[in-house]
């Protein structure tokens, strides 16, 4: 996954070419701690937020717990926020990202130039995306702040699913930067999800890339 992984705007407090995205999950957690610390010291923090959906990824939960206890983070809710963090900055340097919102601008010119509403229904259509192994158990996880979640919102936008769908799978990839010895047994199924949603994101690409060819031509 490294090699594939594009490189992006710098996020790092240290320098402009190390970027968050890039980062362990360790190292995250041990940058959100001081962050968090040096906001409460100045009397600024971030509201939490609380998404509610039905789990994706088998055993979800029992893998953020065996984080936070693996690093020492206090609850279940604190982990899945820095979770949370560290995935929408995957997501920001996801090339399949970039490539959704160049075709939304073409569509959206395209839309706008043609005075086309139909062409903005594209734009809007769902993806049927399915995990590979849904759990149907509702439960829910904190996210770090309110921009976090604007953020994957605009990302679920872009991917034709739920926010909280596009969040998920990118907490899954923070967790595949964890060191954890305990979660080896888990990891090639993780893996399995996030090249399955590549897959789903290739196949969404095509659909727009072709839509918006037709009407351009038509």
């Amino acid at each position: 996954m490294e090699e594939n992984k594009p490189r992006g705007v710098s996020l790092s407090p240290r320098s402009m070419v190390d970027s968050v995205a890039d980062w362990p999950l360790p190292r995250v957690v041990e940058y959100l701690r001081k962050k968090e610390k040096e906001d409460k010291d100045k009397g600024v923090m971030d509201t939490d937020c609380r998404l509610f959906y039905t789990s994706g990824i088998r055993m979800f939960s029992t893998i953020v717990d065996e984080l936070a206890d693996g690093y020492g983070v206090s609850s279940r809710g604190q982990m899945s926020r820095y979770l949370s963090y560290h995935g929408a900055e995957i997501a920001k340097q996801d090339r399949a990202i970039a490539d959704l919102q160049k075709v939304f601008s073409r569509i959206r010119k395209s839309a706008l130039d043609k005075d086309s509403q139909s062409i903005t229904d594209i734009q809007e259509s769902g993806l049927s995306y399915s995990p590979r192994e849904p759990e149907g158990k509702r439960i829910s996880f904190y996210v770090y702040s309110s921009w976090v979640v604007s953020d994957f919102t605009r990302f679920g936008q872009l991917c034709g699913v739920h926010p909280v769908q596009v969040a998920q799978v990118y907490m899954v990839r923070s967790i595949l930067t964890s060191d954890l010895p305990s979660l080896s047994g888990v990891a090639g199924r993780l893996k399995v999800e996030s090249d399955w949603w590549d897959k789903w994101m290739k196949y969404r690409f095509s659909v727009l890339e072709l839509s918006v060819a037709i009407w351009d031509g038509g």
